[in-house]
């Protein structure tokens, strides 16, 4: 025979533990909270015989990998199996680590401006920590280029290029390095010049119209200056 009374430390995905005793069998129930819809977790549960320095093995259930987030988790550990006949206290714990998270793209947001040259922040929820990213430009169904390979930081800088052409059917793609087939889109966006043509164009329409009023006035004279009688009165001689 054995007893057993239990204290729980928990991860932050960890909550609503409780514990309680079936024949010697130790149950645990947990709800596992995830960020995102589709995060996988692994989970363990530690005792403290060992200083919590090897998961338990002899535990069925909602434990191990590839575990979904939800209420009402629940697994079995086979205590006498595992340390034997134990009078005294032992705490628990449960720990969740999370080892899948799908993409979602942040920003751009659909039909965003973007001018070349200028600085814009992509954004995004999702991956692992310290998962590394690689982000990507398309037009249509098209990948244009890589822009860039960065750590899971939830946010980049991007630069369009000045020689991209613009467009308003661009997309950001992310994806996980190590995990290529979660990835993610983002919404349909628009490049566009830095600045607008017009905006271009005025500037030297206005440099030649100073220009050519300038050479009027030297070909005219001015006010304080007028022009000569011509001699004779303007009659030919």
């Amino acid at each position: 025979m054995f007893t057993l009374a239990f204290g729980t430390a928990t991860a932050q995905q960890i909550t609503n533990v409780e514990i309680a005793t079936k024949g010697n069998l130790v149950v645990v129930e947990y709800d596992l909270v995830g960020s995102l819809p589709g995060q996988l977790f692994e989970v363990k549960l530690y005792g403290s015989h060992n200083e919590m320095r090897e998961p338990l093995v002899y535990v069925r259930g909602d434990v191990g990998t590839g575990i979904p987030a939800g209420r009402g988790k629940r697994m079995e550990w086979g205590a006498k199996k595992e340390i034997g006949n134990f009078d005294g206290t032992m705490n628990l714990k449960v720990e969740a680590t999370l080892i899948f998270s799908p993409m979602a793209v942040k920003t751009p947001k659909n039909l965003t401006v973007m001018r070349r040259g200028r600085d814009y922040k992509v954004s995004w929820d999702g991956g692992v920590e310290k998962e590394n990213l690689q982000l990507e430009l398309w037009k249509d169904t098209t990948l244009r280029f890589i822009i860039t390979r960065v750590p899971n930081q939830g946010e980049y800088t991007w630069q369009p290029p000045m020689n991209l052409e613009p467009g308003d059917t661009y997309k950001v793609r992310l994806m996980s390095v190590n995990a290529p087939a979660n990835y993610r889109f983002s919404e349909p966006f628009v490049i566009r010049r830095k600045y607008p043509l017009a905006a271009k164009l005025a500037p030297a329409g206005v440099v030649a119209g100073v220009g050519f009023w300038l050479l009027i006035r030297g070909l005219i004279g001015t006010e304080e200056d007028p022009l000569a009688e011509p001699p004779n009165g303007g009659k030919p001689e």
